[in-house]
């Protein structure tokens, strides 16, 4: 006996091809949500992306002045990275280490922030290390991509 019709069967297929970083966060979020399936997580992240540019298109549409100024700021510039030293999970704010350009698009402006900044310390081990990449915000407000090295600083004493 065949298996009863679907009303909103799921027959559309997309392979993804993800590196051994990007397994591990598949990974992580799977454990983290108690997820079964790697799938889900792309359906629950394309699930909330289209919630977030839904509600962003109508707040542009319903208020034009509201919505430009909720978000003059732009994304959040904080990120956790691992100490290069000691593998420690650390937040870092790059808003002060940013240089700000902006680039016309078809959707808006892209707005590229650059940073290179050797002002971190490891919250665990207490050492130094060097933080250097972009950010980049496209269309505004929305995060588009991101290149983050962590890197230790040269001359900064090894530990045992």
């Amino acid at each position: 006996m065949a298996r009863p019709k679907i009303d909103d069967a799921r027959d559309k297929m997309y392979r993804v091809r993800v590196n051994d970083e990007e397994e591990q966060m598949l990974q992580y979020v799977c454990d983290r949500k108690e997820l079964k399936n790697k799938s889900d997580v792309f359906r629950a992240a394309l699930k909330e992306a289209y919630g977030m540019l839904r509600m962003r298109e109508f707040d542009m549409n319903e208020n034009q002045d509201s919505y430009y100024e909720e978000y003059a700021e732009g994304i959040s510039l904080e990120r956790i990275v691992d100490c290069p030293y000691c593998s420690s999970k650390n937040k870092i704010d790059l808003v002060d280490e940013c240089d700000e350009s902006s680039y016309e698009r078809q959707m808006g402006p892209e707005t590229i922030y650059e940073f290179d900044t050797e002002d971190n310390y490891c919250k665990n081990c207490g050492r130094q290390f060097r933080v250097s990449g972009y950010i980049s915000e496209y269309p505004m407000g929305a995060f588009n991509f991101e290149e983050i090295n962590v890197n230790p600083i040269e001359g900064e004493e090894e530990y045992e």
